[in-house]
């Protein structure tokens, strides 16, 4: 495989994992600061409730948004496999 073609694949692999990685992440951040928020106004000491929350807000992300989120990793993994025959020597 010539490094130029594997350098874009890598590329490209880590451009559609950061697509599938960052609203997840996004939004569990958001989560946990106003659960945070929460927590210091009601002085509510309950370690466990916050990542209870984002675990369940990621969750809910992940079952209404993966398909959509994981599309892209879906056809460059098949782009791969269906040139995988071209870069061997």
């Amino acid at each position: 495989m010539p490094q130029a073609a594997l350098s874009n694949m890598l590329y490209a692999m880590l451009t559609d994992a950061a697509i599938f990685v960052v609203p997840p992440l996004v939004v569990a951040t958001i989560v946990a600061f106003i659960v945070g928020l929460f927590q210091a106004v009601t002085q509510i000491q309950e370690q466990t409730l916050p990542q209870t929350i984002k675990i369940f807000v990621i969750s809910l992300i992940l079952i209404f948004f993966g398909t959509m989120l994981a599309s892209p990793l879906y056809s460059l993994t098949d782009q791969i496999f269906t040139e995988f025959p071209i870069y061997q020597r």
